[in-house]
């Protein structure tokens, strides 16, 4: 009898300190969305940073490996969460990073160039209120 192939995205290579480090970056995320609840938007903004750096050092592990889907997965996550910190160079190059690459399926490709396209106009809104108070207030930007 033949085994199905098993579903999913592979693991293969990845060890324990991998995964490690995947739950690390979870609780942040977690530790970040509860702080926003809570208002403090700050401290959230320094775990959304952290998780991704994590992220990203994660989506080179997966890319040395040969793991080009997981490393696309973190490495769009790694764009998300520096969104999240309102890290919008650092979001936007992360996206750039998966948009140059060839072989990532029509679907993901289709989600990064969507966001990339949202954190664009974020950012402009963002240039345009600052503008907006800078003037109101009588500083020069």
């Amino acid at each position: 009898m033949i085994k199905p192939a098993p579903a999913g995205i592979s693991r293969e290579g990845l060890d324990a300190s991998f995964e490690a480090e995947e739950r690390r970056k979870s609780n942040l995320l977690l530790q970040a969305r509860m702080l926003l609840d809570q208002g403090d938007e700050n401290a959230a903004a320094l775990r959304f940073a952290e998780a991704a750096a994590i992220e990203e050092r994660l989506s080179d592990i997966c890319a040395e490996k040969g793991l080009a889907e997981k490393a696309s997965v973190h490495r769009f996550s790694a764009a998300s969460c520096w969104a999240a910190a309102g890290n919008f160079h650092d979001a936007l190059l992360q996206c750039e990073l998966l948009l140059a690459q060839p072989d990532i399926p029509d679907r993901l490709r289709g989600a990064v160039a969507a966001y990339s396209d949202t954190i664009r106009e974020r950012r402009a809104e963002w240039y345009a209120n600052l503008e907006r108070q800078n003037l109101e207030a009588g500083v020069a930007p």
